[in-house]
């Protein structure tokens, strides 16, 4: 027969919140423990789980790949005791949400997740910003947001619960006609957005001539430049608009990397209404036609 291991809740509590604040020192302050208590916890589920989980460079506390592929589990084990014990004890949804939703990502999708959310629970109040992906992980990192979704170039990052990759494609007006003895206009957010340097990353690997012909910082105006023909651009495929056709190998333009969309949050900063905030959107997300979905470490 097989013998099952049992995780504790309160060690990984403990272990999600190092691995948040990444300090023994400000876990203690925040659970009500001693640093001596919060070590020996940490000990304690390295033994249960068989593996080395955190690392110690001086100061800095690290996550081995062990604790990487737990923390993601962890996370979701807690989400779901936090959730079940607040509808046992019919916990009334209170407070003000702060939601970050980024400008170079499908913000439209979120928002209907988000406006169902609140017009099931008129009590919360929502208070969302629409930026860049690396200024609402920043304003998390800093206690300004209380969740997130943003765009990566590389996971597991800090604070992401669950992400999903997509390939970015090259899109441009059904019309478009592409001048092949002539630089190729692009359409682009301005420098920093990952679309933007995946493009010029795979023009400039072909050594092939291009110039930015129109930026923004709205996915709207970008879609509007491609359909009046300014030039082609990067997109997922949930912001393609009718009008817009693909542009493929077999037209000259080489395929995109990759990139990466996560759910970041601190779980110890959740309170029970933001638990079923991100409740909903994971279940949102579990239906969500897309090549890769992951719990993150």
């Amino acid at each position: 027969m097989r013998r099952f291991t049992n995780l504790q809740t309160d060690l990984l509590r403990t272990f999600v919140t190092v691995a948040d604040l990444r300090s023994y020192t400000e876990t203690g302050s925040v659970l009500g423990r001693t640093q001596p208590a919060i070590s020996l916890q940490i000990k304690r589920l390295e033994e249960i789980a068989g593996s080395k989980l955190v690392e110690i460079h001086g100061k800095q506390i690290e996550l081995t790949p062990e604790g990487q592929t737990l923390l993601g589990y962890a996370r979701e084990i807690l989400r779901l005791n936090d959730r079940a014990v607040a509808n046992l004890q019919q916990a009334a949804f209170l407070g003000t949400l702060r939601i970050g939703l980024p400008v170079d990502y499908s913000i439209d999708y979120f928002q209907s997740i988000i406006a169902r959310f609140s017009a099931d629970n008129p009590a919360v109040l929502l208070d969302i910003r629409c930026d860049w992906s690396r200024k609402l992980l920043s304003a998390l990192h800093v206690d300004d947001l209380d969740m997130t979704i943003a765009v990566t170039d590389t996971m597991p990052a800090p604070h992401v619960s669950i992400y999903w990759s997509e390939r970015p494609v090259w899109a441009c007006a059904r019309d478009h006609r592409i001048d092949p003895d002539k630089p190729l206009k692009i359409i682009a957010h301005p420098q920093g957005c990952p679309y933007r340097k995946r493009m010029i990353d795979a023009l400039n690997s072909e050594g092939r001539d291009w110039r930015v012909s129109f930026e923004s910082l709205g996915v709207s105006a970008l879609q509007k430049a491609v359909l009046h023909g300014m030039g082609v651009t990067a997109l997922t495929k949930k912001t393609l608009l009718p009008g817009m056709r693909i542009l493929t190998p077999s037209d000259g333009f080489p395929q995109l990397s990759k990139l990466h969309v996560g759910l970041f949050y601190k779980h110890v900063k959740m309170s029970d209404a933001a638990l079923r905030l991100i409740e909903q959107i994971t279940d949102e997300v579990s239906t969500f036609r897309l090549p890769t979905r992951t719990r993150a470490g």
